[in-house]
């Protein structure tokens, strides 16, 4: 039985905790073996919150808005950190899972392997990077979505409809955003804009609209 400490953002506290539930090898009580830090909304918040850890345990971090090398800054040299960027409401329907490891410290691949085998997913390490790869992605095509919609190009359900006929997605992007929630969606923009520069990566407002009124894009 593995210990694990869990900390998330109030709004997804429940998916989180649902989740590792599931699974018979995880406990959430006892002193930990993993701390499995979900958070990621406010990433000030997140850094104080990781540098008040008083832990050896491995430190299983969210990376949609925090790289693992800030957030092993923010968590103390010592820190063993692995960094994977986690959807909410989706996270547990992925078979495979991107890991990364702060930049310059040794450190081997089983820590994740073995935190994820206990998931029962897979994982796929990448260079460390805010958003990893799926999630900057999706994102981004999320937010062209609802940029066309806010500028009258089509309805949501009509792009997602062309989406799914035309590129085979498993579902339209809008319909993505309505399950992992528009105010995760921009949290990831944001992060990117201050990241990268904030052209590229600008929210549409009716994105942070629809974010701040917690609203779904298709009807259910």
């Amino acid at each position: 039985m593995t210990n694990v400490q869990l900390i998330a953002d109030p709004q997804y506290l429940t998916f989180f905790s649902e989740y590792l539930k599931k699974h018979d090898s995880i406990s959430l009580d006892g002193e930990p073996d993993v701390v499995f830090d979900a958070s990621f909304l406010n990433p000030t918040e997140k850094a104080e919150r990781l540098s008040k850890l008083d832990t050896t345990a491995l430190i299983i971090t969210n990376t949609l808005t925090m790289s693992a090398t800030a957030a092993r800054a923010a968590a103390g040299t010592n820190a063993r950190v692995c960094g994977m960027p986690m959807l909410p409401n989706y996270f547990g329907r992925q078979k495979s899972v991107e890991y990364a490891f702060p930049f310059g410290v040794p450190t081997s691949d089983e820590d994740a392997s073995t935190f994820l085998a206990l998931l029962g997913q897979t994982g796929e390490k990448i260079n460390d990077a805010v958003a990893g790869v799926f999630p900057r992605a999706l994102a981004m095509i999320v937010n062209e979505a609802a940029f066309a919609v806010q500028e009258g190009v089509a309805t949501a359900q009509d792009i997602d409809t062309a989406m799914k006929l035309g590129t085979n997605y498993p579902k339209g992007p809008l319909a993505w955003c309505d399950e992992i929630g528009a105010l995760a969606i921009v949290a990831v923009l944001d992060a990117l804009a201050r990241e990268y520069g904030s052209d590229r990566y600008r929210v549409a407002s009716l994105l942070r609209r629809y974010a701040e009124g917690e609203m779904k894009f298709i009807t259910p």
